[in-house]
């Protein structure tokens, strides 16, 4: 009987085969112009997709359409055939080839076949070719069998070691002590390789079922590639409770390759969709990405600020599909917010991602972190993490590392767990709850977007209340808050009263009263900004606001007195 474990094990320890010199190769993407005569049907879909993937799709009422089959089979041979080339990614969203041709005289005959629609030049890359795995050491069984750390135990800020400030800005220890840490939840993390991400204290995979696959070599091995994926899991995956715990340590993770990090050329956009497939057809319910891209190694193959539109790139064409597919898709914003190009790249600004930028530990918008709006002005970055000085788990220990690249995995991490608590809320419901409970939800911008979310808060918003006692009043605050938060309001009414709202302000120690005002709430309505807005308007401009030191706002109910105090801008 064929023994799957011992033959993984020979893989990952062949020795170097062969190392060829450089050669340079054209890269072009293929556009097809159907799928006819196709050997799949979308009757049955079990050929192309995995049951998690279409269960995915019956959840969120989407139908199978043409995008989810595989392109046509005798399309790629006759390609192969009029071109001496290697095929290297198909895109069956797209409907799309990538080849790769030393000798590029016949590209004009695969443009005259009667099936192409359109070629795009992707850039003449000089590659060494390397024909070698590197091994997995012996440390890798060692941390395999190390016995996992129980999770059903209640976490206190301690467990989480250095990186407690990253994962309280989320508000993520209520959701973690009430065992939504990610569990059944299935993240695929695209990036440029997750180098000894194994040896990590924490880090626990199973070898033999762990998905894993490299869209630039074409391999199934992850391990020997960059370090940057490595980095980037940790903020999530890490299990090590007293020196650091992820933001969704139980999630289940796919790990894939898709970029070259030596190089800039838009086929890693086209790898990125493939493997943006890839994690689809396995049935992944989130990506996280920080990846992005402005400029190339070949400067006419370029984006424009004017391409940033959300549906332009490969990439961001990719992004909004595997929304449509129902994945959730998490995005790095960019770290260009003290270049010269200053604002966000792409994927980030696909109308189907969520893009995150990053803070302080002080939740102070980070100077590097790419701005928004996208090219048509939409709200860009959307939310906001830390990932200035944020805390990285590595095999070595742990380091603070600088980047968008790490508030996104973080921010993804949490929404694993928001999506594990609330699962039968729609994206747009999530999406909207996640706003509400932000920052700068009031105010959105183009250097925090609707700023950092409350993912307790957001929880509660869409029906999970954490196991705290709904008939009671719930006045809501961060324990342990950072800038910007706590400078909302939000109260939840636990029967039907009549509440007073008071709303003072204070300049040079003289305290002036400025609202004072009844009002009925039904049990279970929520009072937020929104609802106060609308009372301090109601008939009073309050011209004189901008000169006060202070605002008051009190809530007085038959049974407490909330009170929150504002400091303003002098």
């Amino acid at each position: 009987m064929f023994d799957k474990k011992i033959f993984t094990i020979a893989f990952f320890f062949l020795q170097l085969l062969q190392l060829s010199g450089e050669e340079t190769a054209s890269y072009y993407y293929i556009y097809l112009k159907d799928k006819t005569a196709s050997t799949y049907s979308i009757d049955r879909p079990l050929e192309f997709l995995s049951q998690k993937a279409i269960e995915r799709r019956l959840k969120n009422k989407i139908d199978l359409n043409e995008t989810d089959l595989p392109i046509n089979s005798n399309y790629i041979k006759i390609i192969n055939e009029t071109c001496n080339c290697q095929i290297l990614n198909t895109s069956k969203w797209l409907n799309a080839v990538e080849i790769s041709a030393i000798d590029t005289q016949n590209i004009n005959k695969i443009r005259a076949l009667n099936f192409v629609q359109a070629i795009k030049y992707l850039g003449t890359i000089k590659q060494s070719k390397i024909a070698s795995i590197a091994p997995l050491d012996s440390a890798y069984y060692n941390y395999f069998n190390t016995p996992k750390i129980p999770y059903k135990q209640q976490l206190k800020p301690d467990d989480y070691g250095q990186a407690f400030t990253q994962n309280n800005q989320l508000n993520l220890l209520p959701l973690h002590n009430s065992q939504f840490r990610g569990q059944g939840i299935t993240v695929a993390i695209i990036d440029a390789g997750f180098l000894n991400v194994y040896k990590t204290p924490g880090m626990y995979f199973n070898l033999n079922t762990l998905v894993v696959h490299d869209f630039v070599a074409h391999d199934n091995s992850v391990w020997e590639d960059d370090r940057h994926g490595a980095n980037c899991l940790s903020f999530m995956k890490t299990n090590d409770p007293g020196t650091y715990i992820g933001s969704a340590p139980l999630a289940t993770y796919i790990l894939l390759r898709s970029e070259e990090a030596a190089t800039e050329y838009p086929t890693e956009e086209v790898n990125w969709i493939s493997a943006a497939e890839f994690a689809d057809s396995c049935g992944v319910d989130l990506i996280s990405s920080s990846l992005g891209y402005n400029t190339f190694n070949e400067s006419a193959l370029n984006h424009t600020h004017a391409d940033l539109n959300g549906t332009t790139s490969i990439i961001a064409k990719a992004a909004n599909i595997a929304r449509l597919k129902g994945i959730y898709v998490v995005v790095s914003a960019g770290n260009e917010g003290k270049s010269a190009w200053h604002k966000i790249g792409t994927p980030s600004d696909a109308i189907g991602a969520l893009t995150i930028g990053a803070t302080d530990g002080d939740g102070y918008h980070a100077d590097f972190s790419s701005f928004g709006p996208s090219a048509d002005l939409r709200v860009k970055p959307d939310f906001v993490a830390m990932g200035k000085k944020a805390i990285v788990a590595s095999k070595g220990g742990t380091y603070a590392g600088n980047g968008t690249s790490y508030s996104t995995p973080l921010f993804a991490g949490a929404l694993a767990c928001l999506m594990q608590a609330c699962p039968n809320n729609t994206y747009e419901e999530i999406k909207q709850a996640l706003i509400k409970s932000a920052t700068h939800q009031a105010m959105p911008d183009s250097a925090y977007g609707y700023g950092m979310p409350d993912f307790a808060l957001a929880a509660m918003f869409l029906g999970n209340y954490l196991g705290l006692d709904t008939s009671k009043d719930i006045f809501w605050e961060n324990s342990i808050p950072t800038t910007f938060q706590n400078q909302n309001i939000y109260f939840r009414s636990g029967s039907n009263q009549t509440i007073e709202i008071k709303i003072t302000g204070t300049r040079k120690k003289k305290t002036k009263q400025l609202i004072a005002k009844k009002i009925m709430l039904k049990n279970g309505e929520w009072l937020n900004n929104d609802e106060l807005f609308l009372i301090l308007n109601n008939g009073k401009k309050l011209k004189k606001r901008k000169r006060l030191n202070t605002l008051s706002f009190e809530l007085v109910t038959s049974t407490a007195t909330y009170q929150r105090v504002f400091k303003l801008a002098k």
